[in-house]
């Protein structure tokens, strides 16, 4: 083990017995029982591996932001992950190297459009994996006198490829100044959307009506990989249609929106599967964004921690 390393473990097990007490103190329950200290131990590992994955992923999206500042499409690349994609409204295009992506970026434009520097207003760590995290987060674009001149809803994707943490999609809700009705609206087709998703998925065997709660091109981050289709057929033929499942339900735990903008919902739901008895075989946590695309409301992209 390397030095860094043994040091770490360290670290997690100092944090951890912090938690638990003393080696020497009797852990109780609220009961008054003596407590399960293996238990009690291996919660206190995971929530310190949990504040570590938010610190790589809240540093992952703060160096996305100061690249994207500097102009410089070669070194705002070098914060992302590849495959790339960025799921939303407008046109998507998944690139698989940072060259290729550098091709379709236009900084002048951006410019032209008033810009001169972008800013966070807020951003939350929702959900993380060991590998991965769900990062929603609000910027704000200003012109050179310090005025905002956009404002934008984002989820962003971060992942860990080797020993680096990058942003390997982004979620795109859209401008955040929308009505309160807007807003309701929004929420409301985007929960009608995932339950009907869902309702589908359970259904009789019935690929094509499961495809067609889906917006496309649809997009999946899940497993270490990216996967897009273009249209419900490919979808359909594709490796999803024909997934072998090993669970005869999937219930939908909760759902919850975190963003909503002018161009879509980012929707948090947990779910877990089911065997035949009803029983949980394994429960995880997904974001979905939900759009209308040409009248069509379904879901657009969806990341999860499943496998």
């Amino acid at each position: 083990m390397h030095a860094r390393g043994f040091v770490g473990v360290i670290h997690v097990l100092v944090a951890a017995l912090s938690v638990i007490g003393p080696l020497g103190a009797g852990v109780r329950s609220a009961a008054g029982q003596p407590g399960d200290r293996p238990d009690l131990l291996r919660q206190a590992v995971r929530d310190v591996e949990r504040e570590g994955v938010v610190r790589e992923a809240t540093r992952a999206v703060d160096r996305y932001l100061e690249t994207w500042n500097t102009r410089d499409p070669l070194a705002w690349a070098g914060s992302l992950h590849f495959p790339h994609v960025r799921p939303g409204l407008g046109p998507v295009r998944l690139t698989h190297t940072p060259e290729e992506y550098v091709r379709g970026v236009d900084f002048e434009r951006t410019i032209a459009s008033g810009w001169h520097r972008s800013q966070w207003d807020s951003y939350d760590v929702f959900q993380v994996g060991p590998t991965k995290a769900h990062v929603a987060g609000h910027y704000s674009r200003y012109n050179i006198e310090g005025e905002q001149i956009r404002t934008t809803v984002i989820t962003y994707v971060v992942t860990k490829q080797g020993d680096r943490w990058g942003i390997q999609s982004r979620f795109a809700a859209g401008p955040a100044d929308i009505t309160a009705g807007e807003r309701a609206e929004s929420v409301a087709a985007a929960a009608a959307a995932v339950a009907a998703y869902f309702e589908a998925f359970n259904g009789p065997t019935d690929t094509d009506r499961w495809a067609a709660t889906l917006n496309y091109p649809h997009v999946r981050v899940a497993d270490g990989a990216v996967e897009m289709w273009e249209t419900a057929e490919e979808y359909v033929n594709g490796t999803q249609g024909s997934r072998q499942r090993t669970w005869v339900h999937t219930r939908l735990d909760w759902a919850e929106p975190v963003q909503v903008g002018a161009g879509g919902v980012n929707v948090a739901v947990r779910f877990s599967r089911l065997n035949r008895l009803g029983e949980t075989l394994s429960s995880y946590e997904a974001v979905y964004l939900v759009t209308n695309r040409d009248g069509h409301i379904g879901i657009q992209a969806r990341s999860s921690f499943a496998p």
